[in-house]
């Protein structure tokens, strides 16, 4: 019975520090309408990881459509302030798996409320608002 209470415990500490945190959750934005990022962030008592998923949107016949979605392991994930740093590894060619063709990119999401964000891509500049799903 006390390993079982101290398993509670235990588990009720992580889950109040998750929902304490800046980052940890998932985080979504859309784009025409359709999921163009899903980020995943795990805060375990400060100790930051997660992955993205960047979903490859086309055009067809006058609508947006998703055609892809991989998840990617988040590099060197940190909060410096009030904004979420990571990278990833990134393909120059889209859909290119050859090491010649990765880089790795740095990204940027500026919290500006306890659920809300703004995405920032730091080489090209594109902002999108990102929401927080606590999980």
């Amino acid at each position: 019975m006390q390993i079982l209470t101290l398993l509670v415990s235990t588990l009720m500490a992580v889950s109040a520090v998750t929902s304490d945190s800046p980052t940890a959750g998932t985080w979504t934005a859309q784009l025409h309408d359709q999921p163009c990022i899903k980020l995943t962030v795990n805060d375990q008592g400060g100790k930051l990881s997660g992955t993205i998923i960047f979903y490859f949107l086309m055009l067809e016949n006058g609508s947006w459509k998703v055609k892809g979605a991989d998840a990617v392991a988040l590099i060197s994930p940190r909060l410096e302030r009030k904004t979420f740093v990571f990278e990833v590894p990134h393909a120059k060619k889209h859909g290119s798996t050859d090491p010649a063709d990765q880089e790795i990119k740095t990204f940027r999401m500026q919290l500006t409320g306890k659920n809300e964000a703004v995405f920032k891509n730091a080489a090209d500049g594109g902002d999108l608002i990102v929401r927080r799903k606590v999980d």
